[in-house]
């Protein structure tokens, strides 16, 4: 996989101004690890690894929720399919094993950034782009 920093971009919006907060919220996630990983994790205590999984999940849960209401009512023609991604990074969020992460913050820090980067390229780049524009002709824009 290449390398790819979580520096937020004004071409990474999808123009919808709540998910583009929830987001950048994400890059800020991913940031954090990305500098747990530059330092191999030598150090790291335990309190931080938990409260970086913890963000994850808790933002994972509000941003799928929040956009989930926003595509249900604006009706989203592609509701079905983009939830169930919603539900596939949802569900690797809340496997991430704790005791691993604790024994080896390294390899699974690791694995967890580039599943979030895929997430941002697959997903933010490709899926909400494509939904966002179907909510914007809808007069959905916050």
């Amino acid at each position: 996989m290449f390398d790819f920093n979580f520096n937020w971009k004004p071409e990474m919006e999808i123009g919808i101004k709540s998910i583009d907060e929830q987001h950048k919220e994400l890059f800020r996630i991913a940031r954090s690890i990305e500098q747990l990983l530059i330092t191999k994790c030598i150090g790291v205590d335990q309190k931080l690894l938990l409260e970086i999984v913890c963000e994850l999940r808790e933002y994972v849960s509000y941003n799928n929720y929040l956009e989930e209401e926003l595509m249900a009512k604006a009706q989203y023609s592609g509701y079905l399919p983009h939830i169930q991604q919603h539900w596939d990074f949802e569900k690797m969020v809340a496997l991430i094993d704790c005791k691993v992460l604790g024994e080896s913050p390294y390899e699974v820090l690791s694995t967890v950034k580039e599943k979030i980067q895929d997430w941002v390229f697959a997903h933010i780049l490709i899926e909400d782009k494509k939904m966002s524009k179907e909510l914007k002709r809808k007069g959905i824009t916050e």
